[in-house]
């Protein structure tokens, strides 16, 4: 009897958290730059395209918000009804098969998304975010996106194969952007939603089932509801491939995926519990394959290898078409983003924000408190201190962009480099117990140091983002990452004086941490009694325009605790334009002039 077989590669690319990133160009800082972008994603897919004769493109969403072209498409010029945005242009330039939403792509509602979307020449998926529906079973009504969407895809050794795909945003939408999602969709547990659609998939006798993953690879324990579930999704019989993204990480080859087989990560050949995962950095700074070599015998398709790649971007020139097309949007972005709203008679950078109090920090924080201080003034709690809680962003680390303002006119670029979010100011009601748990929670941003050990540590957690590390102006405090976390706070004053477990105060967030974001404690405990709809950006703007001339001195705040005395290798990494405004508890080890990068040993004894 004879077997018939075909054997068939497949590449499957992707792209994810582009976050609107189209030209090589930093907005905030307003410079060309080399390492990210779509227009240099292109060039990659454009080549592994001939190079793979069978292939696909997918996207993994949080595409419509997150750069000064986002904000201006969706909120200074809102886009109108007819119009199509900026970055779907692109894509459907560069011919994408399929895409999924991220958590980001819900920032401006909910109709904005829908809107958008409705203007791609390829489909859009989403199989967790349901209609609202108070009569439905678990109030879901209607998706507001196809659950999942199969591609037959004709390959050269002139066989079709069924390839189906599902996508998975974070429940945590409902948190983050309650105040706009509230009553209008309903959200399902990622590795639920998997299941779920692994079983329709299954019915419908698909050859090859795909996971578009707004989520993110935490090798820890898996908890029902947690944000970075891909882990998890690679344990569900039936997934044969997980395209990732969300926490902006590379997979594989990522250094924080490094040592961890014990947790059945692969991070030399991409795989988790011996399923091919990629994640593609963010901003199109790298573009992930998965590689599929394919065998069909006897009627059914099998994998016999699967391998996992991401490519940066660095070295790529950008794509002369996608430049073209995105020419008239990219200078009308260039135009709003160098309007001049005062002038600074200070220096503000942000490279060691995370490792000390900032002027980057103290402008948004006094900026909220003077903005409480109004309304609180005709109220009950005219009487209470008012802080400010602040996560620095933009700090330089892990390859983040950073902040460097010189003397100098002020422009809108500044101000969003400065807050890069569209968050509405809120105001809580906290007391002294609470706040000092908000700061031990905070104090997770630091690995605990061993000083009596001589290795070689990161000062910074490596998977604990700098937009969690909430820094609270008007009080002062120390944090002392030699011991565990929950008693990390150290000497918590207000005006000289130990704060109480039951002293008030009136604390200065955004709409993100005050509906839950961070996964703060208390936080559904604490009274609202500032609920403003104003952005804190835009209160920034126009006080500048108010003032004219930015000029303050550092005030008193946190800091490190010193040690007496540290044989661990404590390590700070950053970029090498920090060099010349380093503080004395850090000298430079080594450079690399390739990605400049700098890495720093930190003196613990002279924090």
């Amino acid at each position: 009897m004879t077997t018939n077989y075909q054997r068939c590669e497949l590449a499957i690319l992707e792209t994810s958290d582009l976050h609107c990133n189209v030209v090589p160009h930093d907005y905030y800082n307003d410079v060309k730059i080399e390492h990210y972008g779509l227009a240099k994603t292109a060039s990659l897919i454009k080549k592994f395209r001939k190079i793979y004769e069978n292939n696909l493109l997918v996207d993994n969403g949080d595409l419509l918000q997150g750069s000064a072209l986002a904000d201006l498409v969706a909120r200074v010029h809102p886009l109108k009804k007819n119009e199509i945005h900026p970055i779907l242009k692109v894509m459907n330039i560069l011919n994408f098969d399929i895409a999924t939403v991220g958590n980001h792509d819900f920032n401006y509602g909910l109709d904005f998304l829908l809107n958008v979307v409705q203007k791609a020449k390829f489909p859009f998926i989403c199989s967790n975010v349901y209609y609202y529906s108070e009569n439905a079973k678990n109030k879901r009504g209607q998706r507001i996106l196809p659950g999942h969407y199969i591609i037959e895809k004709k390959l050269s050794c002139n066989e079709t194969i069924k390839i189906g795909f599902m996508g998975v945003a974070p429940p945590q939408i409902m948190t983050w952007d309650k105040h706009i999602l509230l009553g209008k969709v309903v959200v399902q547990e990622i590795v639920e939603a998997v299941k779920e659609q692994v079983k329709e998939l299954k019915k419908k006798k698909v050859d090859l089932i795909c996971v578009l993953a707004h989520s993110g690879i935490l090798p820890l324990k898996y908890n029902l509801g947690t944000e970075n579930a891909v882990c998890e999704i690679s344990t569900v019989k039936g997934v044969d491939a997980i395209f990732s993204g969300h926490a902006h990480s590379v997979f594989p080859g990522g250094k924080i995926f490094n040592n961890l087989e014990n947790m059945h990560i692969d991070n030399t050949i991409g795989k988790i519990n011996n399923v091919p995962v990629v994640m593609p950095g963010a901003w199109g700074s790298h573009l992930g394959i998965i590689r599929f070599l394919l065998e069909k015998k006897n009627k059914k398709w099998n994998i016999l290898q699967s391998f996992s790649e991401v490519h940066n971007v660095k070295e790529t020139t950008a794509d002369s078409e996608v430049l073209a097309a995105i020419k008239d949007d990219n200078e009308h972005t260039l135009m709003h983003i160098r309007s001049t709203v005062g002038e600074s008679n200070i220096h503000i950078y942000s490279w060691f924000s995370t490792l000390q109090h900032t002027l980057a920090s103290q402008i948004i924080q006094e900026t909220g408190v003077e903005y409480a201080a109004k309304y609180l003034a005709q109220t009950e709690w005219k009487n209470l201190p008012i802080l400010c809680s602040f996560a620095p962003v933009n700090t330089g680390g892990h390859g983040s962009p950073y902040i460097h303002i010189q003397k100098g006119p002020l422009a809108i670029k500044d101000i969003s480099n400065l807050y890069p979010y569209d968050n509405e100011i809120k105001v809580v009601l906290i007391n002294g117990e609470q706040l000092k748990e908000w700061l031990e929670f905070s104090a997770q941003a630091f690995l605990q140091i061993d000083i009596e050990s001589d290795k070689e540590i990161s000062l910074l957690n490596p998977f604990y983002p700098s937009f969690n590390f909430d820094c609270i102006s008007n009080i002062e405090y120390n944090i002392d990452v030699t011991v565990p976390l929950g008693n990390r706070i150290k000497n918590l004053i207000y005006n000289n004086i130990p704060i109480s477990h039951k002293q008030q105060f009136a604390l200065v967030t955004n709409n993100y941490r005050a509906s839950g974001g961070g996964n703060f404690p208390n936080f559904d405990k604490l009274k609202t009694i500032v609920d403003s709809t104003e952005f804190f950006r835009d209160i920034l703007i126009e006080k500048i325009k108010k003032i004219k001339t930015l000029d303050l001195k550092l005030t008193k705040s946190w800091s490190l605790l010193p040690t007496p005395y540290c044989k661990a290798k404590v390590f700070f990494e950053s970029t090498m334009d920090s060099i010349p405004f380093h503080p004395p508890f850090l000298s430079v080890i080594s450079t690399d002039p390739k990605t400049k990068r700098v890495k720093y040993a930190v003196d613990t004894t002279k924090f």
